[in-house]
């Protein structure tokens, strides 16, 4: 038991520097990790800083994935502006790549066209056609009575009522034989 209580007293220098190490290393990447995370933080805040200069691009956001790396975000009206705040970005110091992951505003107005579209072909209305310019539908085309105007116009009311309907179908009546 002596033997033991001895052992216990007396500090093995080879375990202590091997413990010295361990937490000099982990110490050292510690502080390297916190000065990463925060050189990503900064340069988060200077992408979005520079996004936030440009009216354009008030619907776009950034955060970093990676050392160098931002992923933008959000809406912005349309492709030009897409564009124009991938180019925002990439100017930014730093800055080594960009991930587009925006949306457009044309986008959603486009597929909201396409349900539209494809409701009016489903009840008969394949001369009609929408146009969605925000909160705006405009119908145009060509049907053959003033109750099937009003139908397509009903259809769409059905399907978006959040959206005004611009009712510009042009009424031909059909021949008589």
């Amino acid at each position: 038991m002596k033997i033991g209580a001895e052992w216990l007293g007396k500090p093995n220098t080879a375990s202590t520097t091997i413990l010295a190490i361990a937490v000099l290393i982990l110490s050292v990447a510690g502080a390297i990790s916190l000065a990463l995370a925060d050189g990503e933080a900064a340069l988060m805040n200077q992408v979005n800083a520079a996004l936030r200069s440009n009216d354009r691009l008030n619907g776009a956001k950034a955060y970093t994935v990676a050392e160098g790396v931002v992923v933008l975000y959000g809406t912005v009206f349309d492709d030009k502006d897409r564009a124009l705040a991938e180019q925002t970005a990439n100017a930014v110091p730093g800055v080594t790549s960009v991930v587009d992951n925006l949306r457009t505003k044309t986008g959603k107005w486009f597929q909201e066209e396409e349900r539209i579209d494809l409701q009016l072909q489903m009840n008969g209305f394949n001369d009609v056609q929408a146009k969605v310019v925000g909160p705006y539908v405009y119908l145009s085309g060509q049907v053959t009575s003033q109750a099937d105007k009003q139908r397509a116009a009903n259809v769409v009311g059905s399907i978006s009522p959040n959206l005004q309907i611009n009712n510009m179908i042009w009424v031909q009546p059909g021949s008589m034989f």
